[in-house]
């Protein structure tokens, strides 16, 4: 863990020996700050960049449980992993988004409130929606936020 990292009340940092072939690591760079209520769920790998902000309520996991096996309930079935997270240096996460196995998100991104990211986000974007997909990017040619069309 870096140095000067806040956390807010009742931030839950969940590490968990869950898959044989892997020990979990959660990185924390400096001066992160976590919101209230922020679950962290590592059973894989997370790593969370220098200077990252949590609004309240943000979940991180880098695990699913299995479902695959309809005579073993969901429960004991084995638990998977997509990959590592990275959280980008200088993001900012709004209130209640979600970030899935997998996924590596750039750096000085903002994830909007509500968000559930499922797949990479490129550097200087703005991300929102249930996918996410990217609302604008930082254009380093013009020095402007934009309008994203994919």
């Amino acid at each position: 863990m870096g140095g000067q990292i806040f956390l807010d009340d009742d931030v839950e940092l969940c590490v968990n020996k869950t898959m044989e072939d892997v020990t979990p690591q959660l990185v924390i760079g400096n001066r992160v700050h976590f919101g209230k209520m922020n679950r962290i769920g590592c059973d894989n790998k997370i790593v969370i960049e220098d200077d990252v902000l949590f609004a309240p309520h943000v979940h991180i996991s880098d695990r699913n449980h299995g479902f695959e096996d309809i005579h073993i309930p969901i429960s004991r079935q084995k638990v998977t992993s997509k990959g590592p997270v990275v959280i980008g240096a200088e993001s900012w996460l709004g209130f209640g988004c979600q970030v899935m196995s997998g996924v590596k998100i750039g750096r000085h991104c903002v994830i909007a409130a509500g968000a559930v990211v499922v797949k990479d986000v490129p550097d200087y974007c703005v991300v929102g929606g249930n996918p996410a997909r990217i609302l604008k990017q930082y254009n380093l040619m013009t020095n402007k936020w934009e309008k994203y069309d994919d």
